[in-house]
């Protein structure tokens, strides 16, 4: 900004006012920058997260217009390789670009650029004579391949340089000013935090989807024993029908009635091993979560046919008290399943740890308006006061040889549902986790 005095020619006695006496004006390329800068801003800010790379593009092209250079492409590091990927790019007509998503030759052809850009140091070249004597390598493929003046900005994510900006011009050589240079990390600043903010969103569903497996994968390790159980018992009597019916074909007078019995018992047993191996595939199946109506009382019915062999063979006593009508819930029926069905594991376990009784209760009912409540009460040894505020953190556990994830997977499930889980030491032994969760809107009540 400028100041210009002038003395206005109105007023004799020189007493002028402030409006008259200063002209204040600005360079018309600042005010035109400024706008570009907010413009870039306001536009990132709200833009989805999904619509990022689109967004980056269609900047690139005005920010190379306004600036005044030939292109603009943005590099990214890959964690995994190290290479430097060209992701975002503009550029004028007839000036070459590298093809985005392909793996660029910047680290064998510009070793020192590259270098300077992963130590996180800005490169600002006239023209790639300025280069020192040790980029020898990086000013051969400059002569060969073409290309002027080149300003090259690292940005940093999570501490660490995760890519640059190449502003440059092609057909002419252009000397950088300090306001320039300064326009430019300015405009790289505002882009680079749009690229945090889609790399943060895609960490986390990555974490989302990961510690869903994990989650899987716990379960599944717990219910190895008590699916063959459950098994064991349907196939169990498939054989033994099979060889009854057998015997009977083999008799002078084959009991034809007897032997019809003992097919529609085969047949029986069968669906239900199908519906037992199905019911598991489906929990373990990758895939978003499925919202629909959610009748509870069907889904802990299901639970505890799941694990009632398991509780058999642990010698645990395990009992549902459930209200004679549940309003649905809404959700994923497999998810909401699978956290029932840790809260019961981990009851079971519990219980197993102490020299008591063994008793684990399934709960489930209204107790405030617009929501379902859901109880998984045990006898086990319970849960120590010191414990009780971190018991849902990720990778804290109370068993010598757990994950620490159980929890927090049914945390997050619960969570995601739009309710809220809690768990309290009983008065007697033991401890009861809970959770309540919120009626599917108009449902009604479910039998």
């Amino acid at each position: 900004m400028k100041v210009m005095a002038s003395r206005s020619g109105g007023d004799k006695s020189g007493a002028v006012s402030a409006a008259s006496r200063f002209q204040i004006t600005r360079d018309p390329g600042s005010l035109d920058f400024e706008k570009l800068l907010s413009d870039l801003s306001a536009a990132f800010v709200r833009v989805p997260v999904a619509e990022i790379d689109l967004e980056i593009e269609r900047w690139l092209e005005q920010i190379v217009l306004a600036m005044d250079v030939d292109r603009s492409t943005v590099v990214q590091v890959d964690p995994t390789d190290g290479g430097l990927y060209s992701t975002h790019q503009w550029a004028r007509e007839g000036v070459i670009t590298p093809d985005r998503g392909v793996r660029t030759n910047a680290l064998e052809h510009y070793p020192w650029v590259s270098s300077k850009l992963l130590s996180g140091e800005m490169v600002v070249l006239s023209n790639y004579d300025e280069l020192p004597p040790e980029a020898v390598i990086d000013l051969a493929s400059a002569r060969r391949r073409g290309g002027e003046s080149n300003v090259i900005i690292p940005f940093m994510i999570g501490g660490v340089v995760a890519g640059g900006f190449f502003f440059g011009t092609v057909f002419t050589e252009r000397s950088w000013s300090q306001e320039t240079v300064q326009r430019l990390k300015l405009v790289a600043e505002v882009i680079a935090n749009a690229l945090q903010r889609r790399r943060a969103e895609a960490e986390i569903q990555r974490l989302s989807e990961e510690l869903r497996q994990v989650s899987q994968v716990v379960t599944m390790g717990e219910l190895t024993a008590s699916l063959a159980h459950e098994l064991n018992q349907p196939l169990g009597a498939i054989l033994n029908n099979a060889r009854a019916a057998r015997r009977l074909l083999a008799s002078k007078n084959p009991d034809l009635v007897e032997i019809d019995g003992a097919l529609d018992d085969i047949i029986r047993d069968d669906a239900r091993a199908v519906e037992i191996v199905r019911d598991v595939r489906a929990m373990f199946k990758r895939g978003e979560a499925q919202m629909s109506p959610v009748d509870l009382k069907e889904l802990l019915l299901e639970v505890n046919r799941i694990v009632a062999a398991d509780a058999r063979m642990k010698r645990v006593s395990l009992s549902m008290e459930l209200a004679d009508s549940l309003p649905l819930a809404r959700g994923d029926k497999t998810h909401l399943t699978q956290a029932v069905l840790n809260l019961v594991l981990n009851a079971l376990d519990s219980v197993c740890e102490t020299d008591g009784p063994r008793e684990v209760r399934m709960l489930a009912g209204v107790t405030e308006p617009g929501h379902v409540h859901v109880s998984v009460r045990d006898s086990g040894k319970g849960i120590d006061a010191n414990a009780m505020p971190r018991l849902f953190d990720p990778f804290f556990t109370t068993k010598a040889a757990g994950l620490g994830m159980g929890l927090t997977i049914v945390r997050s499930i619960i969570e995601n549902h739009g309710g809220r889980i809690w768990a309290t030491r009983n008065p007697d032994r033991g401890a009861t986790l809970e959770f309540a969760l919120p009626v599917e809107p108009g449902s009604g009540q479910a039998a």
